[in-house]
C-alpha cells in the first residue's frame, strides 16, 4: 500500500483550507446581503398595536346573515339570495 509523501498532504490540506475559508467567506457576503435585502421586515415595529383592541368588523345583521348563507347587501337591495348547499 502505497503511502502519501507529506509534501503531498501538506498540499492537499492547504487547497482544502482555502477552499473552506473561500467557502465561509462567501456566506458571510450571502449573509450581509439577505439583511440588506430583508431589512425592512426584520426591524422592530416603532408603534405597536395593542393587544386588546377590538376591530369592529361588521353589524350584527351582517353576521347573522352571513352565517345563513345570505349577503346583507344582497338583502338590503332587494334581490333575491340562493341558499348554498
Amino acid at each position: 500500500m502505497r503511502m502519501t509523501s507529506p509534501a503531498l498532504a501538506r498540499k492537499l490540506r492547504d487547497i482544502a483550507a482555502r477552499f473552506g475559508a473561500a467557502f465561509r467567506e462567501q456566506r458571510a457576503i450571502d449573509a450581509r446581503r439577505a439583511l440588506l435585502r430583508y431589512r425592512d421586515l426584520l426591524e422592530q415595529p416603532h408603534d405597536p398595536l395593542p393587544l386588546n383592541e377590538i376591530i369592529p368588523v361588521s353589524s350584527k345583521e351582517d353576521i347573522s346573515g352571513n352565517a345563513h348563507g345570505s349577503d346583507a347587501c344582497e338583502r338590503a337591495a332587494g334581490h333575491t339570495t340562493f341558499e348554498r348547499a
